[in-house]
């Protein structure tokens, strides 16, 4: 995915933009399931000898559970 990273005014938005089918077909999977998914995002450091290294932002789509009715 193509990544845009937009700050204004103190506020920033990180756009993903969708390069190959895989990616089409994967959002669209998640735009159109009946079920839903829950989007958790993380921002991480990895923190040793009071230095941070291996910066990310992780999104995790995660199916929510049928309920059982």
């Amino acid at each position: 995915m193509k990544t845009e990273l937009i700050i204004t005014q103190g506020k920033a938005k990180i756009v993903l933009t969708c390069e190959s089918e895989f990616e089409l077909d994967l959002i669209e999977k998640i735009k159109d399931s009946r079920i839903g998914y829950e989007a958790k995002t993380s921002v991480l450091t990895d923190y040793k000898y009071h230095s941070h290294s291996n910066h990310r932002i992780e999104v995790n789509l995660i199916e929510k559970e049928k309920s059982s009715n």
